[in-house]
């Protein structure tokens, strides 16, 4: 199909932009316009997100974002591109969070008759599944920059598949919530650069597993505990897809509030890192 087409093709741009930046080091900006290449490959095959959550539309739940349909598909995909090798900095973390996030997307897209996502999931779980043995504390294999954008490209193209061309209460909330734990660290990380009046493209310690670290947690805790708070938003994901636009949104809402509680109180947002 067109689909499965377009993921090859951008997944295996994206692949080549990876193992070029783990064996010559790239530049942010030639970085950032290999994945919109990438990205824009699949829009090109038609894997754009048309529609958004519409919490006030009470007839659809939903709202036709016409023109905008590309820059959309083009943010969320390169944005979960890059959340998912932000998160790439312990053993296992990257492979664990992206199976959890495969069997999430594989429920959702079962339980909407989207089988093609449904497949493209299981193989995608069954890999990362199959890696982590070998990535886990002390790892004998690393993903580095080839790997852990490949995941995050192909969870993100799958999800608009699987999520957001399925039913309305699902277009925003279950994807952004499968997908969690990635998207809400480099949500907080921008938010913390700026506080910081740092670049938003440097990179600095104060993520979610340098912090768990700087608790006293061993890597192996740490990553633990990162599984654990992505098995729970995938949990909150599927449970969102039998609830009402209204109040899918509105879970969405507290788990960002939650998000922002906790990370304030794990000085993720200090303005001073340590």
């Amino acid at each position: 199909s067109r689909t499965i087409t377009g993921l090859l093709l951008g997944g295996t741009v994206i692949t080549a932009a990876g193992l070029i930046d783990d064996l010559r080091p790239l530049s942010p900006k030639m970085k950032l316009l290999l994945q919109i290449i990438a990205s824009g490959v699949l829009v090109y095959f038609g894997v754009t997100v048309k529609f958004v959550t519409n919490p006030f539309d009470r007839v659809t739940g939903m709202s036709d974002i016409g023109f905008l349909s590309i820059p959309a598909t083009v943010f969320w995909i390169v944005g979960v591109t890059n959340a998912f090798n932000l998160i790439d900095g312990l053993d296992g973390l990257a492979a664990g969070v992206a199976a959890i996030s495969c069997i999430t997307l594989f429920i959702v897209s079962v339980l909407n008759n989207r089988m093609t996502a449904a497949m493209l999931t299981a193989a995608l779980a069954g890999s990362s599944i199959g890696f982590i043995p070998y990535n886990f504390n002390p790892a004998k294999i690393f993903m580095g920059d080839t790997g852990a954008q490949f995941l995050g490209f192909m969870l993100a193209a799958i999800s608009i598949e699987g999520a957001i061309k399925s039913a309305a209460a699902i277009v925003i909330t279950v994807p952004i919530l499968a997908l969690g734990l990635p998207i809400y660290d480099t949500l907080i990380a921008i938010v913390r650069r700026c506080i910081n009046k740092k670049p938003v493209m440097q990179g600095d310690k104060g993520h979610l597993h340098h912090r768990l670290l700087d608790m006293g947690l061993s890597q192996k805790q740490a990553v633990t505990v990162m599984y654990i708070i992505s098995a729970l938003l995938g949990i909150t994901a599927i449970f969102a897809t039998e609830l009402t636009t209204v109040q899918s949104f509105i879970i969405l809402i507290a788990v960002l509030c939650i998000v922002f509680i906790f990370s304030k109180k794990a000085g993720m947002l200090k303005k001073k890192e340590r």
